[in-house]
């Protein structure tokens, strides 16, 4: 139960104070944010969540932003459902949309729906404004807040540094 609350504490602790690049931070965020706007249950979310996995990416980050714009990916629901559904209607557009509905993984993808396509049309607007910032962010903050962090033995134990080097695992 502990566990369920030092959770975002320690993902805080390790975004700030992980060996990543802020490019890494920025990206990580980025995927976050996708995922966390995207409605649960289609490919294209799986596809974004192998990415963040996969990639060598700040998965703290990008957890964190999962949390962030899930909480808050449903206010947008209303205005995504108009802008999907202005997309999906949009006439020179539907060819493609019946070659994406038509390909085998086709009905899996969610691009019939009006609030995927939206969801995905606000993050993809958003991209570079989040991932700007991110960076930012990141780059000015990351280095002198991590070595203020690792000053304190608590930041140190939700990090896994004590734990790591109590079993003889030096970094």
């Amino acid at each position: 139960m502990i566990s369920f609350f030092l959770r975002p504490v320690r993902q805080l602790a390790q975004a700030l104070t992980a060996n990543d690049s802020p490019r890494q931070v920025a990206w990580g965020f980025l995927l976050g944010m996708m995922i966390g706007l995207l409605p649960k249950g289609n490919l294209l979310l799986v596809v974004l969540t192998l990415l963040l996995c996969g990639l060598r990416v700040n998965k703290s980050a990008g957890m964190m932003a999962v949390g962030l714009f899930s909480l808050v990916g449903f206010m947008f629901d209303g205005l995504a459902h108009h802008i999907g559904a202005i997309v999906l209607l949009w006439e020179p557009a539907r060819p493609l949309h019946i070659w994406l509905y038509e390909l085998p993984l086709g009905p899996w993808l969610g691009t019939n729906n009006t609030v995927v396509v939206g969801q995905l049309l606000i993050g993809l607007y958003f991209a570079f404004p989040a991932y700007y910032f991110a960076h930012k962010f990141a780059s000015r903050v990351q280095q002198r807040v991590s070595k203020w962090l690792m000053r304190y033995r608590a930041i140190r134990w939700l990090r896994g540094a004590e734990f790591g080097t109590h079993w003889g695992a030096d970094a």
